[in-house]
Formats: C-alpha cells, sequence, structure tokens
C-alpha cells in the first residue's frame, strides 16, 4: 500500500508543457494554507488560478496588485508552487501593459490636439483668405493702393 501511494500520478511532481509549473512543484490541492498565511488577505490560490488561465483582468480585481511580495504564501504552500515567483511576473506584465496603454493614450491626446489645432488654423486661414479677397476686390483698396503707387513715384530718389 504506501508503494503504491508514492509511485502514483498524483504523487509525482507535474511539469506542464506551457511552463505554468515548475518541475518541483505538484498540483495545488486548495488546501488554503497560502490565504491563511498571507497578511493582506488575499486568496492566492485564485490569484493562481486566474494566471493560469489568463485571466489577469479577473486576477487584478481579486487584488494581485495589492500583493506585498511578502513570500509568505510560498513557505506555506505544501505543493511548493512558486506563488510570489508568479504573482512578480505578472504584476510586472501588469505595470508595463499600464505604462504602455498610458503612453499610447498621451500620444493619442497629443494627436487630437494637434488635429484640433489644425482644423482651427485652417479655418482661420481661410477667413483671413476671404477678408483679403473681399478687401482687394473693394474699390476703397484698389483706389489706396493707386495713391500709394503715386505718392512713391514722386518721392526724390537719393542715391547713397
Amino acid at each position: 500500500w504506501p508503494d503504491a501511494k508514492r509511485n502514483s500520478p498524483a504523487a509525482e511532481p507535474v511539469a506542464w508543457s506551457a511552463g505554468a509549473m515548475s518541475e518541483f512543484e505538484m498540483p495545488c490541492i486548495r488546501c488554503g494554507d497560502c490565504a491563511t498565511a498571507c497578511p493582506e488577505k488575499l486568496q492566492p490560490q485564485q490569484l493562481l488560478w486566474d494566471l493560469r488561465a489568463g485571466k489577469l483582468l479577473h486576477a487584478r480585481e481579486h487584488g494581485l496588485l495589492e500583493c506585498s511580495e511578502c513570500g509568505n504564501c510560498d513557505s506555506a504552500c505544501p505543493s511548493r508552487i512558486p506563488l510570489l515567483r508568479n504573482f512578480r511576473e505578472t504584476m510586472t506584465a501588469i505595470r508595463e501593459r499600464d505604462a504602455q496603454l498610458s503612453e499610447a493614450n498621451a500620444a493619442r491626446e497629443r494627436f487630437e490636439r494637434r488635429q484640433a489645432r489644425l482644423e482651427r488654423e485652417a479655418v482661420e486661414r481661410a477667413e483671413r483668405d476671404v477678408a483679403m479677397t473681399q478687401q482687394a476686390a473693394s474699390t476703397d483698396a484698389v483706389a489706396a493702393a493707386i495713391a500709394r503707387a503715386k505718392a512713391k513715384r514722386q518721392q526724390p530718389r537719393n542715391p547713397t
């Protein structure tokens, strides 16, 4: 009986092909020791399931970013799951993604402000062009230009 239990597949460490588990860890048995050891009152086993399922938003909602990274959950885990390593890697990825999103939002806002400025300048330029065209076409403007030209011709030229 003891040999059968020791040689059973459940007693051997499991290595997942996706690299989600290390070669020395065993599957989570949901004992809750990690949750009891957590000073932040998080549920590390739930966070681990969220991470392994690729549900980063759920992990974030379950408090992943509130993790103090103390490592108590690692030492309490009888399955030797490197919870802290998984949490750190994911928190780093989330923070990098947040930084990229923030940078992208800032770039989008700059682009939108630039587009608004260019549109405003185009409207102002069109209004100026219309005003200049109206002014140039008016008889007063033509008469004033002719008067300036005559006055300029009548001025004595001083060769220097």
